[in-house]
């Protein structure tokens, strides 16, 4: 009985909390920036970030002048002296461990991170170098030649041309790689006169990095000035398009080569950067000085962070979360948190459906008196008993099967075994016939841990109902002793 009793009581009342917490919803993920890191000279122009060595890479120049610095994430303190570089990295993109690729005009350089050297002229480009972007895993570096209109496949471990140059009709404006598929998507936007008017495609192309070819082309309306940025979401192959006029982005099936949906976001979105393990989407607004904090499954900008310039390029720390924007000539490092959640106060407490409401504030403990060392009295004689003593000349005939004798619990000559903490089963005898005998406890509460709970109504009645058990108990055991002593003195 008692451990249905708290079985049920337990369960109430954790029902009961859960009920209060579940009011209670979990705040809300924020961003918040942590700090602007200003080069120590000239404006930077691009950055890139290493989640496994907790680096950020910024180029900057001030026209004469141009370097590479190298900051640590955590602190956002310079790391050595910045590097000197022979022309202006307009563009990097990151490579295998201990690689970052800078874009220098009319050729590429590469800057071993470990050295902190640059070694130029690894990859001449006949043109003009606007956009990067590798893919490790294969070791392909994609390369956006404004000059020429074309994107190329470079082999990182040959520094050689994969395939010929994919000619667009226009400039790339966007670049990006999809490392599981080993594709790299390249935007453009440009004009050409039909039937007598000007009308403008918006065009996503897929080039293959195996073999550097043009593998599909992906419609994205007829704004002008339309689709600039662009980002993967690896996990579930969806690209997405930033398009600067029309104020929206268009999210991509990469693996059907079709538009699935459109994402509106105003203040001319241009850099795009996704994170796969917060699911959010990030859009520089070029018009806003801000950026666009997206979550793509409701479709919704959930959050604006502030720039306080027009944000130029996003490079993102999967692993932290950290969001770092070129804007204004220096670096804003955004940081993702989730706020802990404060201890839910309860408004009522769990309500038992034979008690009702407990007390939400217990002021005591409520615990099992300990039974009484000195041996009971008969409350209510037997009709049978003359006296409270039998006397020694009785001639009362025994009954023909005499009942174990028993002890008083207090005795130390007791053979009897000594109550347990718990329920135990009878013989019958307790008042009631309902076959349990009393309970006892250790001199703890009757309702263990859930005396914690707030109340005290159910310590009650469980102590009620052991008080009475004990009395019946009592009973018993002085009508046990009167007959044995009556048996023993007959002859």
């Amino acid at each position: 009985m008692r451990t249905a009793l708290l079985t049920t009581a337990a369960v109430l009342a954790l029902t009961g909390t859960a009920a209060v917490r579940a009011t209670t919803p979990p705040p809300a993920p924020f961003h918040e920036n942590l700090r602007t890191i200003t080069p120590a000279t000239g404006s930077a122009l691009d950055a890139e970030v290493d989640p496994v060595t907790d680096r950020l890479y910024v180029s900057s120049s001030d026209g004469t002048a141009h370097r590479l610095t190298v900051y640590d994430t955590a602190t956002g303190a310079p790391v050595g002296d910045p590097v000197e570089l022979p022309a202006p990295a307009t563009v990097m993109a990151l490579g295998a461990p201990g690689t970052l690729y800078l874009g220098l005009s009319t050729r590429i350089a590469v800057y071993d991170t470990a050295s902190r050297t640059v070694a130029d002229h690894r990859l001449p480009v006949e043109g003009s170098v606007s956009l990067l972007a590798a893919d490790p895993g294969q070791g392909r570096l994609y390369v956006g030649n404004q000059a020429a209109r074309s994107v190329t496949v470079y082999d990182t471990g040959t520094g050689t041309a994969v395939g010929a140059p994919v000619v667009l009709p226009f400039h790339p404006a966007g670049l990006a790689v999809d490392p599981t598929g080993h594709t790299g998507y390249a935007t453009y936007v440009g004009g050409a006169v039909e039937n007598g008017s000007v009308v403008y495609r918006n065009i996503l192309n897929a080039v293959d990095g195996t073999t550097g070819r043009l593998t599909g082309t992906v419609s994205l309306g007829t704004t002008a000035l339309g689709s600039m940025g662009v980002t993967v979401d690896p996990a579930d192959r969806t690209g997405y398009v930033a398009n600067l006029a029309a104020g929206t982005v268009s999210v991509v099936d990469l693996a059907e080569l079709k538009v699935t949906g459109s994402l509106a976001v105003d203040g001319n979105p241009k850099a795009l950067a996704y994170d796969p393990g917060t699911t959010t989407l990030y859009a520089a607004r070029t018009g806003a000085s801000s950026v666009a904090v997206v979550d793509p499954g409701s479709g919704t900008v959930t959050e604006t962070v502030a720039t306080g310039e027009r944000p130029a390029a996003l490079a993102l720390d999967p692993t932290d979360h950290t969001l770092f924007t070129v804007a204004g000539g220096a670096v804003t490092q955004t940081v993702r948190k989730t706020p802990t959640p404060p201890e839910p106060t309860p408004t009522q407490e769990p309500t038992s459906p034979t008690t009702g409401p407990t007390d939400p504030t217990p002021t005591a403990t409520t615990t099992t008196p300990v039974p009484p060392t000195q041996e009971p009295t008969d409350p209510a004689p037997s009709p049978t008993d003359t006296s409270p003593t039998p006397t020694p000349t009785s001639t009362s005939v025994a009954p023909a099967t005499t009942a174990p004798t028993p002890t008083d619990p207090a005795s130390p000559d007791s053979t009897s075994p000594a109550p347990t903490s718990g329920g135990t089963t009878g013989d019958g005898d307790s008042p009631g016939g309902t076959g349990t005998g009393p309970i006892t406890t250790d001199g703890t509460s009757p309702t263990g841990g859930l005396a914690a709970t707030g109340s005290r109504t159910l310590p009650l009645a469980l102590t009620a109902a052991s008080l009475a058990a004990l009395g019946g108990t009592a009973l018993v055991l002085t009508r046990r002793r009167a007959a044995q002593a009556e048996a023993a003195t007959t002859p």
